[in-house]
């Protein structure tokens, strides 16, 4: 074998390893998307076109897949997070060349944000959102993930900055849409379209929790005595107005009684008047035929009661009448 063919076979194993590694190369350029996920493709360093699902075919040496630059920040707390106030995260930073469109999560770690009364704070928030133009999210902004938590942390700090720590604690809901109404229409320009906001943890520092527990504490303390002076009041009030509508119902029932006693005198009063009357009437029919006057009668009959009387009570009696021939006559007849 002379130097020729020895030449060639070099020459014919350099094509055919030219050869395999295009091959190697046009096989590796046959990829498949999948549903939900799509992959940016450009030639020449240029944009070309969007793979959407489905079974898609790059051009050797000329086609490239463009990724997109993303980090993922994953939170993890010790189990001295409320007493230390200490967050562990750990951020991973990698090229994604399959990028998702379906709806994510993006966790943030613990913001520390300085409320309008001068308290510190920690902040927990999360997003939903959704890539809904992946060639904007590519191009128009360097490290997407980036941008959207430091634009998160300063709208942030500004919206509790401008509240209170009592508003801060009571108004989860409130920060979550002014903070969503905020950011929102600027993420729009990056292709990332953000569903929802929330604010998973708000954590004063520890002085502050034993403040707030001691003022609960303060409270409840308060509102026991508030209710207990209410019912002793109340108590107070109900007795009182018990005595009172037992004394007007004791003056009642003594009215009535006395109401009915008089008017039961008053109808004997009549009665024994009517029968007197009657009597009078009756005595002075039977004296008209010895032209005798009633009175004379009765006054004679009195008489002689009050001296049975006198008699009864004492052994001697000394009577002095005055002197009347007539009364003298008729007791005399008598």
């Amino acid at each position: 074998m002379n130097g020729a063919d020895i030449s060639l076979i070099v020459l014919a194993g350099f094509i055919g390893f030219i050869v395999f590694i295009i091959i190697l190369n046009l096989f590796s350029k046959i990829f498949i998307v999948e549903k939900g996920t799509c992959v940016i493709v450009e030639r020449f360093g240029k944009f070309h076109r969007k793979c959407d699902a489905g079974i898609h075919v790059l051009v050797p040496f000329i086609d490239e897949i463009k990724p997109l630059l993303w980090r993922y920040t994953t939170t993890y707390y010790d189990s001295n997070i409320y007493t230390t106030g200490k967050q562990n995260y750990k951020v991973t930073q990698k090229l994604m060349y399959r990028i998702d469109t379906r709806e994510s999560l993006m966790d943030f770690p613990l913001q520390s944000i300085i409320t309008r009364d001068n308290v510190k704070i920690k902040v927990h928030p999360m997003l939903l959102y959704r890539i809904i133009d992946p060639i904007r999210a590519v191009y128009e902004v360097y490290d997407l993930a980036l941008c959207v938590e430091k634009l998160v942390q300063t709208s942030l700090r500004s919206i509790i900055g401008d509240m209170g720590l009592d508003d801060t604690l009571a108004s989860r809901e409130e920060i979550n849409k002014t903070l969503m109404l905020k950011i929102s229409s600027i993420f729009l320009n990056f292709g990332f379209k953000l569903e929802k906001v929330e604010i998973l943890e708000i954590l004063p520092s520890q002085s502050i929790q034993d403040a707030l527990h001691l003022q609960i504490s303060s409270e409840r303390v308060r509102r026991a005595n508030v209710i207990s002076a209410e019912g002793f009041r109340e108590q107070t009030k109900t007795e009182a107005e018990g005595d009172c509508q037992a004394q007007i119902s004791l003056s009642r029932g003594r009215q009535q009684v006395l109401i009915i006693s008089a008017r039961a005198e008053a109808e004997s009063k009549i009665i024994e008047a009517q029968a007197e009357a009657d009597s009078i009437k009756i005595i002075g029919d039977a004296l008209k035929e010895f032209n005798i006057e009633p009175t004379q009668y009765i006054i004679g009959t009195k008489y002689i009661n009050t001296l049975i009387s006198m008699a009864k009570k004492s052994k001697s009696v000394n009577i002095g009448l005055p002197y009347s021939s007539q009364i003298l006559g008729s007791v005399k007849k008598l």
